[in-house]
């Protein structure tokens, strides 16, 4: 039995813990927001997670491994809990944020602990804090070497896949890929995943998605014109209820994520001369809208957007 915390218990860090849980270990969610237990929806299952809940870093101890599950941006926010949860002993720091920096991004809040980046393929949304609903997939993807196998030992016994990847980099900048495309259009446009089903769409998204791979490639990505090719046949395929977390955030009134999705793809092409302009256009507006929310939140002013929207639909990205 490990002693492992998650920090940020919003849909893919509960559904993550709720699997951690189920293979035994002394768990500890570490929550802004506190709430009496963890509940997880899967089918017509339930599980309920019996955990300690902390709200605040001093409550916290050195565990053998933690998981960082807040959004990208507030990962500063987080460097409390980390140098609280984190030391001699720790194995190391998994990252469950979108983006492609996530190594960048934590050392420097967790000092000389090991920091792990995951690739998330889950399905899942939170109805309420400590409310989960888990559609589909159950899968870390990570870098392979020694820390991968332990952590498939860590999550053996649960329904959790780690799956060990020897070309990690390309898988990371293949998940960026789809949320490069998805999310700006879909939280510009006010619309579900279904928008990707016209036409004027499609030509934005491949337009997205060539100034992604250009990146990717240039970064050490093993992408071509078929990986951006796949995720748009695959966005047009899906659901069109579905959405993307960029759009659920904007509906209700959050912050972006956009700085580690579209904002990575530009800074990358900065600094291999590539140009990305349409991607750069996506950000300006992204940062306009993110900053408006910012400033709406500071004044404690509710929002027009339906922050349940999340409750009555999935998401892919």
């Amino acid at each position: 039995m490990a002693r492992v915390a998650v920090v940020g218990v919003g849909a893919i860090g509960g559904y993550f813990a709720a699997q951690l849980f189920r293979s035994g270990h002394d768990l500890s969610l570490c929550v802004r927001t506190p709430f009496d237990r963890l509940v997880v929806e899967s089918g017509e299952a339930e599980q309920r997670v019996e955990a300690p809940v902390l709200t605040r870093p001093e409550q916290a101890v050195e565990v053998d491994w933690v998981f960082l599950a807040t959004k990208a941006h507030q990962s500063a926010e987080a460097g409390d809990w980390l140098s609280a949860l984190c030391g001699p002993e720790t194995r190391g720091v998994v990252v469950m944020q979108n983006g492609v920096e996530q190594v960048e991004r934590v050392t420097p809040l967790v000092g000389t602990t090991a920091v792990i980046p995951a690739v998330v393929l889950c399905g899942a949304e939170a109805l309420a804090p400590g409310h989960i609903r888990h559609h589909g997939y159950s899968e870390l993807k990570v870098p392979a070497g020694a820390l991968s196998a332990e952590l498939e030992a860590l999550f053996e016994g649960s329904e959790a896949k780690i799956a060990p990847q020897a070309d990690f980099v390309t898988e990371l900048w293949r998940k960026l890929l789809q949320n490069a495309v998805a999310s700006p259009i879909t939280a510009l446009s006010g619309c579900r995943l279904g928008v990707f089903r016209r036409a004027d769409v499609q030509v934005q998204g491949a337009a997205l998605a060539e100034e992604c791979v250009a990146v990717a490639r240039a970064a050490g990505a093993s992408l071509g014109p078929q990986d951006a090719g796949a995720v748009l046949e695959g966005l047009a395929a899906v659901a069109p209820e579905m959405g993307s977390s960029m759009l659920y955030d904007r509906m209700a009134g959050r912050p972006l994520e956009h700085d580690a999705i579209t904002g990575a793809v530009v800074r990358f092409g900065e600094r291999f001369e590539i140009a990305t302009p349409v991607s750069r256009s996506m950000l300006a507006l992204l940062a306009a809208n993110s900053a408006a929310a910012e400033r709406r939140a500071a004044r404690g002013e509710r929002t027009e957007g339906d922050a349940g929207e999340k409750a009555r639909a999935g998401r892919v990205a």
